[in-house]
């Protein structure tokens, strides 16, 4: 039998990651340091210590927390253009309206040169390309995709547009975008 934790350390590292996400957000991921979460949460530095010896790991606690949607399996049952507008439509709200979409620029920027937040990013992705990966195999298993579709290159394109176009150009991401984004990778990949 697994031993629970103590209620009041999960408390704890529950209103610091809170406030490192705040942090972050508001200020950028430099911000997010031992005296800053314990200047916002009143937890001392030594705590934040022991939870936390190295800054970097704290940042990307706050980073996964952040990141970590609701599970929801993928929307499998067709057609393709369907289950993409559901999956896409979600992402979209996530980049639009989530802590997540608010903090995405700063985890990005710390990945570039940062190993632990690139691996960060590398499972973020990893999990939303499966998921989207699950979309087309259904679709090909139910025969709607074109001999040869560039599969894995439809894949990428689905999910990093959306954070390019908001992220990079700074464009926005409405249902208007979001059909005609399903419309091109459905042209790309399904039979004629």
């Amino acid at each position: 039998m697994k031993k629970s934790e103590d209620p009041r350390l999960v408390a704890t590292r529950n209103t610091a990651l809170d406030a490192a996400i705040e942090i972050l957000r508001m200020e950028g991921v430099l911000a997010v340091t031992h005296g800053a979460v314990s200047a916002k949460t009143g937890v001392s530095r030594s705590t934040l210590y022991r939870h936390w010896p190295d800054i970097v790991q704290l940042r990307n606690d706050a980073f996964k927390r952040a990141a970590t949607p609701p599970k929801i399996a993928a929307k499998t049952n067709g057609p393709l253009h369907a289950d993409l507008s559901w999956m896409l439509g979600i992402l979209m709200s996530a980049l639009n309206e989530t802590q997540w979409g608010q903090i995405a620029p700063q985890v990005m920027a710390a990945a570039a040169t940062d190993d632990d937040a690139k691996l960060v990013i590398n499972d973020f992705m990893s999990e939303r390309m499966a998921t989207v990966r699950a979309v087309f195999e259904a679709a090909n298993q139910r025969g709607e995709l074109a001999e040869g579709a560039p599969i894995e290159g439809l894949i990428e394109t689905a999910i990093s547009v959306p954070y390019f176009r908001k992220i990079i150009a700074g464009l926005p991401l409405d249902h208007e975008w979001l059909e005609g984004h399903v419309d091109m990778i459905c042209a790309l990949a399904l039979k004629k």
